[in-house]
């Protein structure tokens, strides 16, 4: 038991020094935003909030859904479901959030923003004043 912690101890160590040289980034607007995505290249999606979803598809690309009204219990659910059958995800489609035996209510999609990942720049060194 005693090497377990001990390892654990180490591995958490090296963990908090590799945090300290990554490189930290932002998601940023690419291009403007479309109407639909394609459910056959979604790989998986995040809730932001209550408003917001984040859907990743295969190619390292997302696509953020700001959804027109606040869809309850969406930053809680986890699973969400859809009924499209033309293997797209659209705007003013409907989707539900999803808990255990339990089908929420329609959520309204709003429109498909692509967003892209931009390095954060390493902050400038407070210069001396003299």
């Amino acid at each position: 038991m005693r090497i377990l912690v001990t390892s654990g101890f180490a591995l958490l160590l090296a963990g908090c020094a590799g945090q300290e040289g990554r490189q930290q980034f932002v998601w940023v607007a690419d291009g403007a935003p479309v109407s639909c995505i394609s459910t056959f290249q979604l790989r998986t999606y995040r809730p932001i909030d209550s408003r917001t979803i984040d859907f990743e598809m295969t190619g390292n690309r997302v696509f953020r859904n700001e959804l027109p009204f606040s869809c309850p219990d969406l930053n809680f659910g986890m699973t969400i479901r859809h009924n499209s059958r033309s293997g797209q995800l659209c705007r003013g489609d409907t989707i539900h959030v999803v808990r255990p035996g339990l089908r929420g209510p329609g959520c309204q999609l709003g429109p498909f923003q692509p967003l892209k990942r931009v390095p954060v720049p390493p902050a400038a060194p407070d210069e001396p004043q003299g």
